[in-house]
């Protein structure tokens, strides 16, 4: 995916110079395979690198195992941080570690736990950056557990970032970290991050990524796009991202001409999408509707849920006052900030976005998918 090479390079510039990142990034838009991308010209460059995917965590403890277990498989480079995070903690412990940390989970308090690891960090001679995927559903989880455990853990962490510079965090999640922490009243502790927004492709970059796809024999049947044709494809599908165009990209048949590289015509494209919208494709978007019931409490979902139906019914959408109009309608306590927090927690998980006044599907494909199954 060289498309991502400008937000690469952007990421790789803000860790060279120190910054921690935070990284609002919707799902499908391949925010994973960029962390990997950082990691791989990071490790090219000698940096320490440390990946994480924390979903299906739930406890700090889990989460010191993993970044335990990624140090030991760093090899050479982590080896000298390993051995000063053992002596960091035989310090701290009356008992024999064996020279394995993770032996000292459970036996020491998580945060200075942490601090040990992060200073043996620090004292390496080469940078260091820890990222984490997903991080905002492990917040989500530890805050519906112990609220107050997991306010201490975050603003410890960020007087980690402060104290040990040399360490950065790249922080992500398919739910926005900001969101999460707005709901619980932690956005304190995420202040110090870099906020880094990773959208859909662009027009030229979804049409390049297209071609490429072709090109490569990424797709069942090969074909090629004039500009009316890709026109027609951008504004059905709405969301840029690599996921649905790939998707969309293997739905698409054409004839070929003379045994050539056949163009696809607007009925051809049309036919893709009607084929994406059957029953037996479901699965492909299943993780929206998922994402509401899983990472927001009731009533907040209930709220999410109302919004999109509503949004759903038209195009282009609906303006904010006749939404609220709608809402007080099942929901009579909702205020007006409140329905601005919703929409924004929904722009920022790429369900909709705002056009001349009006909240609308950002996917005409998902628009269709939501108004087919969802909408009662």
């Amino acid at each position: 995916m060289a498309h991502r090479e400008s937000e690469t390079q952007e990421l790789l510039r803000l860790l060279d110079a120190g910054h921690s990142i935070q990284m609002l990034a919707p799902r499908r838009v391949g925010k994973t395979w960029l962390m990997h991308d950082v990691e791989r010209r990071l490790k090219a460059q000698g940096w320490l690198t440390i990946f994480s995917d924390v979903e299906g965590m739930s406890t700090e403890d889990e989460f010191l195992r993993d970044l335990c277990k990624k140090i030991e498989e760093a090899g050479s480079l982590a080896q000298r941080a390993k051995g000063q995070l053992v002596h960091r903690l035989q310090q701290l412990l009356t008992s024999d570690i064996d020279g394995n940390p993770i032996k000292a989970i459970g036996h020491i308090d998580v945060k200075r736990f942490s601090e040990a690891l992060v200073a043996s960090l620090n004292e390496q001679p080469a940078n260091v950056v820890i990222l984490v995927d997903e991080i905002a559903l492990f917040v989500a989880a530890r805050l519906a557990a112990d609220p107050t455990a997991t306010l201490e853990f975050l603003y410890h962490l960020r007087k980690l970032r402060q104290a040990y510079p040399k360490v950065r965090w790249l922080l992500t999640g398919s739910i926005g970290l900001d969101v999460v922490a707005r709901r619980a009243g932690l956005s304190g502790s995420l202040v110090d991050l870099e906020i880094f927004p990773l959208d859909p492709f662009s027009k030229p970059e979804a049409r390049a990524y297209l071609a490429e796809l072709c090109k490569n024999g990424k797709v069942r049947w090969r074909f090629a796009l004039d500009d009316n044709g890709f026109d027609h494809l951008a504004e059905q599908l709405g969301w840029l991202s690599p996921f649905y165009l790939h998707l969309i990209a293997n739905r698409i048949k054409s004839e070929a001409i003379d045994g050539g590289v056949p163009f696809a015509t607007i009925a051809e494209i049309d036919c893709a999408f009607e084929q994406l919208l059957a029953p037996a494709y479901r699965g492909s978007f299943a993780a929206w509707e998922e994402h509401l019931t899983k990472n927001f409490p009731k009533p907040e979902s209930d709220i999410l849920h109302a919004i999109l139906e509503s949004c759903a019914g038209h195009p282009a959408g609906e303006t904010v006052a006749t939404l609220l109009t709608k809402l007080t309608q099942q929901h009579p306590a909702i205020s007006q900030r409140a329905l601005m927090d919703s929409l924004t927690a929904l722009a920022n998980d790429g369900f909709l976005i705002e056009a001349t006044g009006r909240w609308q599907f950002r996917s005409g494909l998902l628009r269709r998918y939501w108004q087919k199954y969802i909408c009662p």
